[in-house]
């Protein structure tokens, strides 16, 4: 370590090591200090939530980091899959299933976290950047472009400057505590998690032929979703050859103290997912670690500083595992900071895009909101909850992971051109997501369906959007994509109205201003769950 950097980052995990990435990848002669308190090298399912990607981070660490041999080390994620509850849950082949039968255009990871920021820190040393782990963090004096951090490493302190800093310190939120930023969110939901040193795959729990033949790929590659009424549980493949495994339910439905614990976990298991755990008993003697957190959700009142610091990753703000969005935020977040590093490296004042990238950060994630709040009772519906998903799936592919991938997130020109469509999608968003919190509550017409499979490798638009994010597009081209996608939406809401209104005229309060459907690009989902 020297005395002065120009970056120092607290935390060596996921956050910090593709910061420092991006970083050195745009400025070559910046001088970056990664500081762990862990010991390098991380054990291999290193006991991190965040092992599944979506398209977003997909994107990130292939094609922004250039990191393809380290994913090569990595499986490749099938996409998500969903199984919905039926009767007692002893057959998941009588559960009613949404997934993808191949491969997207789009890639994404199941990422063994140990393995994958083992790789990282060799990357980070290859590209100069230094990186010191077993070392603590005493104290902390912040100052515009010029903090203080005293280290403690091998019982020895040292004193380090830096013109930026950076908490990438996880859920510790170093930088958080020291500065009084802790801000709560309001979505309360609870999770508890564990792994098992053995490759559980969905694919052998089903002798029946004609269920594995409904897919072309291995089901067990996709993050694997149970789901009930206020719940899911996840089971994601990692490339060590270990199961991560996750409970995650709301506790009104769910109260926390039936999962606290990995004894209660198995209970709770039991009594709401007995196939699977029974499964999980068979290898109990494998099992590795246990993890619980009450109240996951958390905010955070400021992100960056044009004096010199900021926060990012799980130091500043999560929302929620569904959809796996944790590696996104990252992503995201990365990309903010490291625009300001850079026109800050280059003498431009940073005030104006400081304030821009924090209004849009905050946007961002008021956006993703409405997507998980209260929602978890909808989890029980499998009509409903279908619905939902691919309308979650069209906003998520037709706007931000649109902006992302054509790296317009940073671009306070381009963002602010694209202010209103955007706007429009929110507002549409959020009178949706009431909608099917509503229709959930009084449609009961789907307990007793199974056995009904519904590839979303099938639906056009879906696949569609998703190989779209690749084309490449001017500007202009870009804006009136955003406008199409928008009408397009607006069709899709329309064509959802209509049906729900169809099966409960009393849901006609979500009818005003809303044009009759006069298109049919949901029709066979709706017809997959009959009347």
């Amino acid at each position: 370590m020297h005395n002065a950097y120009d970056v120092l980052i607290m935390g060596g995990g996921l956050s910090g090591l593709t910061l420092a990435i991006q970083l050195k990848l745009r400025i070559n002669d910046i001088s970056i200090l990664i500081v762990e308190k862990a010991t390098f090298p991380m054990p291999e399912a290193a006991h991190k939530v965040g092992e599944s990607t979506v398209e977003i981070a997909g994107y990130y660490f292939d094609e922004i980091l250039g990191l393809k041999a380290e994913l090569e080390n990595e499986l490749p994620k099938l996409g998500l899959r969903f199984f919905y509850s039926y009767r007692d849950n002893q057959d998941i082949s009588k559960r009613i299933e949404i997934g993808p039968s191949i491969f997207s255009f789009s890639k994404s990871y199941q990422i063994d976290r140990g393995r994958f920021e083992n790789a990282l820190i060799k990357r980070c040393l290859t590209l100069g950047i230094d990186f010191q782990d077993s070392c603590k963090i005493k104290d902390i004096s912040v100052e515009k472009h010029n903090h203080q951090i005293t280290l403690l490493h091998n019982e020895q302190k040292s004193v380090i400057h830096s013109k930026w800093l950076i908490d990438a310190s996880g859920r510790m939120g170093l930088l958080k505590r020291k500065l009084k930023l802790a801000k709560p969110a309001y979505h309360d939901v609870n999770a508890s998690w564990f792994r098992i040193n053995h490759q559980i795959k969905v694919d052998d729990w089903v002798a029946e032929q004609e269920w594995q033949d409904r897919v072309e790929e291995p089901r067990w590659l996709s993050t694997n979703h149970l789901m009930g009424k206020g719940y899911w549980v996840w089971i994601i493949p990692l490339s060590s050859g270990a199961t991560s495994i996750g409970i995650v339910a709301d506790p009104k439905i769910h109260p926390y103290a039936g999962f606290n614990t990995f004894e209660r976990a198995k209970v709770w298991l039991k009594k709401h997912e007995p196939q699977f755990a029974g499964i999980i008993d068979r290898h109990l003697d494998q099992w590795q670690d246990f993890l619980t957190l009450k109240h996951y959700s958390y905010n955070c009142k400021q992100m960056f500083s044009a004096d010199g610091w900021a926060i990012t990753g799980d130091a500043g703000v999560f929302l929620d595992p569904f959809y796996s969005p944790g590696s996104d935020f990252i992503a995201m977040n990365n990309g903010f900071i490291t625009e300001l590093i850079v026109k800050q490296y280059a003498g431009e004042d940073i005030n104006v895009a400081t304030e821009a990238y924090e209004k849009l950060f905050r946007i961002m994630f008021i956006a993703f909101g409405p997507v998980y709040a209260d929602q978890y009772p909808i989890m029980g519906n499998a009509r409903v909850m279908t619905i939902k998903i691919i309308w979650d799936f069209t906003l998520y592919w037709s706007g931000i992971a649109l902006l992302f991938f054509s790296n317009k997130l940073t671009d306070l020109e381009f963002m602010q051109s694209a202010s209103i469509t955007l706007q429009q999608i929110y507002q549409l968003n959020s009178q949706m997501q009431g909608l099917f919190r509503r229709w959930a509550e009084i449609d009961l017409s789907t307990q007793d369906m199974s056995d009904i499979f519904l590839n979303y490798s099938r639906i056009e638009f879906i696949q569609q959007l998703n190989k779209d994010l690749h084309k490449q597009q001017s500007d202009s081209e870009l804006q009136q994509r955003l406008v199409l996608n928008m009408e397009f939406i607006k069709q899709l809401a329309c064509e959802i109205i209509a049906e729900a209104m169809r099966l409960y005229p009393e849901l006609n309060e979500y009818a005003p201003e809303m044009q009759e459907a006069s298109t049919q690009h949901l029709l066979d989902v709706f017809a997959a769950f009959g009347e």
